[in-house]
């Protein structure tokens, strides 16, 4: 099978032909369909304190169709649909009963979504009905990633929420801050260009930050945030979530900057504002996003900017290192090797 492999920050990603996995008693065997190019396969391949392993396959945001079962796996069948956790868990350690699959203390990464077959473990699967399209089932982990931040900043409905930045962290916590009811909901970006899925997503308002204006949040809210995401990562962004938030309220860091901070304490503290680091999810946050999609109104592949072939992957991974219009890149592995 084909799959991309990341050789070190500064090193071609290259598409290999390697041999399929065994399928263990308790795996399963999947033909990935999609696979989301995340942030962090940018920032993790551009030589930062976090790069990925070298010599390994990439690829995480993955959805595809179940093609072997292990002899132990009951809870899928040949055929099914399935959105993808790239972690096997224990189930039993203390960190995986906290909700925190990804620190399982036994956990084996599930990589290589940007490949054409995946073998990883049933319990890693996540069946979707037959009316999910595999867009919408590589956009289940990342965008689950919401759900789980706003239950960490002690979400309430009718919550202020204000969103810095117009990425796809940034439309996972609109999506979910909506659904979960909250009152208004006000994203600030530099520009315009993605106003309208912005809105699509269930923001009520649309504003450029100006100090020439520092009444815009609250106008836009009507009242300070309870709740701000910063949604950017950029250097100086978390001390700007703290100056917006109310008395007593909660900053998200969504943005995950890897490069050196600072913030002023004492800032926060006469405010009294609660900063939090979420990472990622619980399975029941995907369970959750998984019926939110089949549910809801709104359609998360509108999120997709593009869908390439994984030919093209190195070519784009290289193109978003720099400034770039894309906004969720989904890679089709079963695809030839020309943009789709």
């Amino acid at each position: 099978m084909k799959v991309a492999i990341f050789h070190g920050a500064g090193k071609p990603i290259t598409i290999e032909e390697l041999p399929d996995g065994e399928v263990g008693p308790g795996d399963i065997r999947i033909n990935v369909e999609r696979c989301g190019i995340c942030g962090s396969d940018v920032s993790m391949t551009s030589g930062s304190p976090f790069d990925y392993a070298s010599e390994r396959p990439i690829g995480h945001e993955s959805a595809g169709e179940v093609i072997e079962v292990g002899r132990e796996v009951t809870s899928l069948k040949v055929g099914d649909k399935v959105a993808v956790m790239p972690i096997g868990t224990c189930g039993a350690c203390q960190n995986c009963r906290d909700g925190r699959p990804l620190f399982c203390l036994k956990g084996v990464p599930v990589f290589g979504g940007f490949g054409e077959r995946l073998v990883l473990p049933a319990t890693s699967a996540f069946a979707m009905p037959a009316s999910m399209s595999f867009a919408d089932g590589a956009l289940v982990e990342p965008m689950a990633c919401g759900r789980k931040a706003l239950r960490v900043a002690a979400f309430k409905p009718g919550d202020r929420v204000l969103v810095l930045g117009a990425g796809n962290m940034a439309l996972s916590i609109i999506y979910w801050a909506r659904l979960m009811g909250a009152g208004r909901i006000a994203v600030a970006s530099r520009s315009a260009k993605r106003d309208d899925i912005v809105m699509a997503m269930g923001a009520d308002a649309c504003i450029r930050l100006s100090e020439e204006d520092p009444a815009a949040v609250e106008r836009a809210l009507g009242g300070p945030p309870d709740i701000v995401a910063e949604c950017i990562g950029k250097e100086g962004m978390i001390q700007a979530a703290i100056g917006h938030a109310k008395l007593g309220g909660h900053v998200l860091s969504m943005g995950m900057c890897s490069a050196p901070d600072s913030l002023i304490p004492a800032f926060g503290t006469f405010r009294e504002v609660s900063v939090h680091f979420p990472l990622a999810y619980s399975p029941d946050d995907l369970v959750a996003t998984i019926r939110a999609f089949d549910a809801g109104k709104v359609r998360p592949e509108d999120m997709v900017s593009s869908t390439i072939a994984l030919g093209d992957l190195p070519a784009m991974l290289d193109e978003m290192r720099g400034p770039h219009d894309h906004l969720k890149v989904h890679v089709a592995p079963q695809r030839g090797c020309s943009h789709g």
